[in-house]
C-alpha cells in the first residue's frame, strides 16, 4: 500500500516536471521566433528566466505558471507592437505624402517622435514593466487621422487653386480685345495677385482660407467674362444709338469721346470701369435724346401757338427772345438749355392767355352790371353800352389794349352810378 502511494506521488511529480518542461520549451520557442521581429519582448524573456529558475529549484508548478506568463506576455507584446507599428507606418506614409504635396509636416513628425518616447517610457501591466505600445498607438492613430483630414482639405484647396488658375487663363484668352496680351494683363492682374495669396495660405497651413480665396477668384473671373460680353454689347448698342441720334440731327460729340474712352478701357482689361462708363453714356444719351425731342417738338408747337396769338393781336418781346434763344441752343446742341428757354416762352404765352381770359370775364361781368340799369332812365346808359360794345369788338379782334381801356371807362361810369345816393341797381 505504501508502495502504491509512493508510485502515485512519483507520477504526479513527473507530470509537473513534464508540464513545466513543455511550457518552458513552448515559451522559449515562441520567444526565439519573436526575436526576429522588432518587438521589444525583454519582459517576456525576463519572465522565462524566472520560470527556468523555478524549474531548477524544483518548483515545477511555479515554473509552469511563469512560463505560461512569459508566453502570454510575449504574444501580447507582439500584438501590441504590431498594432503600433502599423499605425506608425501609416503616419509616416501620411507624412511622406504630405511632403510630396509641399505641405507642412513638422507637427506630425513631432507627434511621431513623441510616440516613440511614449513606447520607451513603459507601463506596468500585470506585474510586468512593458513598452507602452497602447498609448503610443492611440497617439499616432490620432495624428494620422488629423493628417489625413488636413491633407484632404489641402487637396481640395489645391484643386480650387487649379480651377481658379484655369478661370484666369480663360478670362485672359477671351476673343475680342485688339491686344489680347494687354487685355490679359489688365483683366487678370488683380486675380493673379489673389491666386498668389491663396497659394501662400495653403503653404502656411490654412487650406480653408486658400479654398475660399480660390473660389472667389473663380467666381470673379467668371463674372468678369460675363461683364466683358455685356460691356461689349452695351458699347455696340451705344454706338448704334449715337448713329441714330446723329441721323436725327442730334449733336453727341462729347458722348462719342466718352465711348472711345470706354472702348480703350475694355481693351486694356478694365472691364468694370468700362461697363460703368457705358451705363453712364446710355443714361446721358437717353437724356440728350429726350431733351432734343422735347426741345424741337416744343419749339414747333410754340411757334404755332405764337402765330395764332399774333393773329389775335398778341405780341411779346419776351416770348420772341426766348424762342430765338431756344433755337440757338438746339443748333449748339445744348438741348437742356433750349428746354429752359422754351419754358420761358410758354410762361409768356400763359400769362397772355390768362390775361385775355381775365379780360373776357371782366367784360362779361361789366355787361351784366349794365343790364341792371335798363329802364332806369339813366341818360348816359347808351354811352356805357356803346363803350362796352366797342370793348367786346376790340377783344374779338385781338386789340386787348384798346379793349382794356374801353372796359376801364365803362367800369368807371358804372361805379359812379352805383355809388350815387339816388342810383338804382
Amino acid at each position: 500500500m505504501d508502495n502504491g502511494r509512493g508510485s502515485g506521488v512519483g507520477f504526479l511529480k513527473s507530470s509537473k516536471v513534464r508540464n513545466a518542461e513543455e511550457a518552458i520549451g513552448q515559451s522559449e520557442g515562441l520567444l526565439t521566433v519573436l526575436r526576429l521581429t522588432q518587438a521589444d519582448i525583454k519582459p517576456a524573456e525576463d519572465a522565462l528566466q524566472i520560470a527556468k529558475r523555478f524549474f531548477d529549484s524544483n518548483q515545477f508548478a511555479k515554473a509552469f505558471h511563469a512560463a505560461k506568463k512569459a508566453e502570454s506576455l510575449a504574444i501580447t507584446l507582439d500584438e501590441r507592437f504590431g498594432g503600433y507599428q502599423k499605425a506608425a507606418k501609416a503616419l509616416q506614409s501620411r507624412i511622406d505624402s504630405m511632403r510630396r504635396l509641399g505641405l507642412r509636416t513638422e507637427e506630425l513628425e513631432t507627434l511621431l517622435a513623441r510616440a516613440e518616447k511614449k513606447v520607451l517610457s513603459g507601463i506596468w501591466d500585470s506585474g510586468a514593466f512593458v513598452p507602452n505600445y497602447l498609448e503610443a498607438r492611440v497617439l499616432v492613430e490620432r495624428a494620422e487621422q488629423e493628417g489625413r483630414a488636413f491633407q484632404e482639405r489641402a487637396e481640395q484647396a489645391s484643386n480650387a487653386i487649379f480651377l481658379a488658375e484655369l478661370a484666369i487663363e480663360s478670362l485672359g484668352e477671351m476673343r475680342g480685345p485688339a491686344d489680347p496680351e494687354m487685355f490679359a494683363d489688365g483683366a487678370a492682374s488683380e486675380l493673379g495677385e489673389s491666386l498668389h495669396e491663396a497659394t501662400r495660405q495653403l503653404a502656411l497651413g490654412d487650406p480653408e482660407g486658400a479654398t475660399k480665396v480660390a473660389k472667389d477668384i473663380e467666381a470673379n473671373a467668371t463674372r468678369l467674362k460675363e461683364l466683358y460680353l455685356d460691356s461689349a454689347k452695351s458699347l455696340d448698342a451705344t454706338e448704334a444709338q449715337i448713329t441714330y441720334l446723329r441721323g436725327e440731327g442730334v449733336l453727341t460729340n462729347g458722348v462719342e469721346a466718352d465711348l472711345k474712352s470706354a472702348r480703350e478701357m475694355l481693351d486694356k482689361g478694365s472691364i468694370e470701369a468700362s461697363i460703368a462708363v457705358a451705363i453712364r453714356i446710355q443714361g446721358e444719351l437717353e437724356v440728350i435724346g429726350n431733351s432734343y425731342r422735347k426741345a424741337t417738338t416744343g419749339i414747333a408747337d410754340a411757334e404755332i401757338l405764337y402765330g395764332r396769338l399774333q393773329r389775335e393781336g398778341f405780341h411779346s418781346y419776351e416770348a420772341e427772345v426766348a424762342l430765338r434763344d431756344a433755337k440757338r441752343s438746339v443748333r449748339e446742341g445744348n438741348y437742356a438749355r433750349a428746354v429752359e428757354f422754351l419754358e420761358r416762352a410758354l410762361h409768356a404765352f400763359a400769362r397772355r392767355t390768362n390775361a385775355r381770359e381775365a379780360l373776357g370775364r371782366a367784360i362779361e361781368e361789366t355787361r351784366k352790371r349794365a343790364q341792371f340799369l335798363r329802364g332806369s332812365g339813366l341818360s348816359f346808359l347808351p354811352d356805357i353800352q356803346e363803350v362796352l360794345t366797342r370793348a367786346e369788338r376790340e377783344f374779338q379782334n385781338g386789340n386787348f389794349v384798346g379793349s382794356s381801356e374801353d372796359l376801364r371807362i365803362a367800369t368807371v361810369l358804372l361805379d359812379q352810378v352805383f355809388r350815387a345816393p339816388t342810383g338804382k341797381k
